[in-house]
């Protein structure tokens, strides 16, 4: 493992050499590249990169978006809002739109995982940067700390709405939901209820009664 490892770092240290660099595609790429005549295409590999950022990693759909819209505008503004996984703050901008600006709302991320693989320093920098504004005028605090962390320190009013989209292996998600529970959280939701790719979520999910309401993979408990 260990050598191919270093064979496959001295491949991608010689072409980059000759001003190159590899990429392997998606499945979803992979059918744009059918369609495409990729002999003829003069795109950088940094412009592609660009383009797969913005294409996917962090996103959440309409109807995903209008359902978790309708649950924040049920929620008590008294009571704050809680999201575990920031990623790249897309929901987190739904969220904050969504909910009236008296109401604090939380968002908690390391920074230790993105999709793209870019740096957590990379990473912080661009979601920050893309908060920007909901910090500053929106109510919206981003915490930087370990998920397990936030929840045995937290000692705030029972979270109106509880949105869970971190880590996505069964154990962390059902410790999420449990938390959440116990905390007294009026509202728990979550992301990625899909069984192909998310198993994990689906088993935690359906272990706490499954979900009574669902769009796309936005699950409400």
């Amino acid at each position: 493992m260990i050598r191919s490892n270093l064979l496959k770092l001295l491949i991608k240290s010689l072409i980059r050499k000759t001003g190159y660099e590899l990429c392997s595609l998606t499945d979803s790429e992979k059918r744009l590249a059918e369609a495409w005549d990729w002999n003829k295409c003069d795109l950088a590999y940094k412009d592609f990169q660009i383009a797969r950022t913005i294409a996917s990693g962090g996103h959440i759909t309409i109807e995903e978006a209008q359902l978790l819209t309708k649950l924040v505008r049920e929620t008590c503004s008294d009571h704050p809002i809680i999201e575990i996984g920031t990623l790249f703050g897309y929901s987190t901008t739904v969220l904050c739109v969504a909910k009236r600006p008296e109401q604090e709302l939380f968002t908690i991320d390391r920074f230790s995982w993105n999709p793209h693989g870019i740096s957590p320093k990379a990473h912080r920098i661009g979601t920050l940067r893309a908060l920007e504004d909901a910090r500053h005028h929106h109510n919206c605090m981003v915490v930087e700390k370990d998920k397990d962390e936030f929840y045995s320190t937290y000692s705030g009013p029972a979270p109106s709405l509880f949105f869970c989209d971190a880590n996505h292996e069964y154990e962390p998600t059902l410790t999420d939901l449990k938390w959440a529970r116990s905390a007294g959280a009026h509202t728990i939701c979550g992301h990625d209820y899909h069984e192909q790719r998310f198993p994990g979520v689906v088993r935690a999910v359906n272990e706490l009664g499954g979900p009574r309401e669902l769009a796309g993979s936005l699950f409400v408990l």
